[in-house]
């Protein structure tokens, strides 16, 4: 009797290693956190109801090559950079720019895209011409990102936050605001949507975009700059840029 339970545990565990081998390469599924409200970089496609974007795809050809399996978490903002300082996500990806308070947090890959802020507001608005000009108007950004930081450093501006960037733009769009402070890709993708909209100047700052993984998963974050840094040898960015940027 002994003799068979003993060979049923090693059956058991037999099993539970091959299942395991199975599946991400020996590391099991990763939730990867994303806030898909930020077109064109990570979106809800209405049609299919799946995440797709500019930074989807980048993380789908990281897994592929770290032999990763990957499920995606729709999270908000707030929700996200919490989940990756708490550790309740594998990592993130959402044009999160590298920050040293992040760093505190959690870690990052290397870079794999530049950004900056940027001003939008509506075509008839003769006033708005630069930051300068900010005084006294209602800006719009997403609640907690560098836009948001970049708005309440101008001296006199009413700034309004919201859960996500499409609620700002609507408000834009219906003169509840009088401008929007974002990431300068998701800007230009506003205004070549909607002829009503216009960027001004050059971009404010420079930004850098990280994937997020937290403290203690340093040997995934080595597996996903090793995927990363030949991907970006090999030119992934300058295709997706063409695929999701260029149009």
């Amino acid at each position: 009797m002994k003799h068979l339970l003993w060979l049923l545990l090693v059956g058991i565990v037999v099993v539970g290693l091959l299942l395991a081998g199975c599946t991400g390469g020996g590391t099991g599924k990763i939730r990867v956190a994303t806030d898909a409200t930020w077109k064109p970089f990570e979106y809800v496609d209405t049609e299919t109801g799946d995440i797709v974007g500019f930074d989807i795809d980048l993380f789908d050809a990281i897994a592929e090559r770290a032999d990763l399996d990957v499920e995606y978490v729709n999270v908000d903002w707030d929700a996200l950079l919490a989940g990756m300082a708490e550790g309740t996500y594998d990592a993130a990806i959402s044009s999160i720019t590298i920050k040293p308070d992040r760093l505190e947090k959690m870690n990052f890959s290397i870079p794999y895209m530049v950004a900056g802020q940027i001003i939008t507001t509506l075509k008839s608005n003769t006033d708005i011409t630069g930051p300068e000009t900010l005084a006294g108007k209602r800006v719009g950004v997403q609640t907690g990102t560098t836009g948001d930081d970049y708005a309440q450093s101008i001296n006199g501006t009413i700034v309004v936050g919201y859960d996500d960037i499409p609620l700002a733009f609507v408000a834009l769009m219906t003169n509840q605001i009088d401008a929007v402070i974002c990431d300068d890709p998701v800007a230009y993708g506003y205004v070549e949507t909607y002829d009503t909209l216009k960027t001004v100047g050059e971009a404010l700052t420079h930004e850098e975009y990280g994937i997020a993984v937290p403290k203690g998963k340093e040997e995934l974050l080595e597996k996903i700059n090793t995927a990363l840094e030949e991907l970006l040898e090999e030119g992934i960015i300058e295709e997706l840029t063409q695929e999701w940027l260029v149009h």
